[in-house]
């Protein structure tokens, strides 16, 4: 659901006519301050000061991969981009030993991820969008990696609030310094604000909080895989909003078809481990 959702996100971002920053600027604003409201009313403990750092540099993460992924739609297809960012369960494997301490290289899940470069190899690396979102993808693994760790120690809506907060003044800030002055449109249009506010509290708010609940649950390699689902709910959706300039050659659908193919490959895998666990542990 939490990934369905997110398939929405690369739409709005292109319906949207502010500039990539300017969107999440506004997106992780907004989402702060609707998470700071919930937070006031529930009043959960806030992290030591000490450990603020890890997290705000989880929202510098997440700023700089929505910038990307938002970008990878305007100079290309969406549905290219989204193609781009699939590859996060190949990065997820190949990050995660690295930083986790006790995390081993696992040959199954070097194999699944494998098989979804694969499929973006078939894709065409000549859409600008494609690289963007390769690039996206790889600070979402990082950012994965990274919360997998925070939410045992935190409640995931403070988290969620800090990277919020970290990301609207990172991308703020990244603006101001690298665009000329006057050079960014800052106030949206009385047509951007109902589809900000649906980015910024349904697929912001709500998925990006539960998605780092999840965590506590899932591995950030199980979440990378379930992520791979995104270009196929974004490849269905743009077609019917944006018309003929979405559709793709057949090896673009053959090639998303591999990935989508590996994703079920894996929960099924999964699935089995669990029950094979669960019937172990039963002996």
């Amino acid at each position: 659901m939490i990934v369905l959702v997110w398939g929405v996100t690369s739409i709005l971002g292109r319906l949207i006519t502010l500039d990539p920053v300017v969107i999440v600027v506004w997106r992780t604003g907004i989402a702060a301050l609707a998470m700071l409201g919930i937070l006031l009313v529930i009043r959960l403990p806030w992290p030591p000061w000490r450990e603020l750092l890890p997290i705000m540099g989880g929202g510098a993460l997440i700023g700089a991969h929505w910038v990307l992924f938002f970008l990878s739609g305007r100079v290309g297809a969406v549905s290219v981009g989204l193609a781009g960012v699939s590859t996060l369960a190949l990065w997820v494997a190949l990050l995660e030993p690295l930083f986790i301490r006790g995390r081993r290289w696992s040959w199954v899940e070097g194999l699944l991820a494998a098989g979804v470069t694969v499929g973006m190899l078939m894709l065409d690396f000549s859409d600008r969008g494609l690289l963007i979102g390769v690039a996206a993808a790889s600070l979402a693994a990082g950012l994965s990696i990274l919360n997998a760790r925070l939410v045992l120690k935190h409640p995931a809506l403070m988290i969620s609030f800090i990277e919020m907060a970290t990301a609207c003044g990172f991308c703020f800030g990244a603006a101001l310094l690298t665009v000329p002055a006057g050079g960014l449109r800052w106030i949206p249009a009385a047509g951007d604000w109902l589809w900000l506010l649906i980015l910024a509290l349904v697929c912001t708010v709500f998925a990006f909080s539960a998605c780092v609940q999840v965590q506590r649950r899932v591995s950030a390699f199980s979440m990378g895989m379930a992520s791979n689902l995104e270009p196929i709910y974004g490849m269905t959706l743009a077609p019917m909003v944006f018309g003929a300039a979405e559709h793709q050659g057949l090896s673009f659908y053959v090639g998303s078809a591999v990935i989508i193919g590996f994703v079920a490959l894996h929960t099924t895998l999964t699935a089995r481990g669990a029950a094979w666990r669960n019937r172990s542990a039963g002996r």
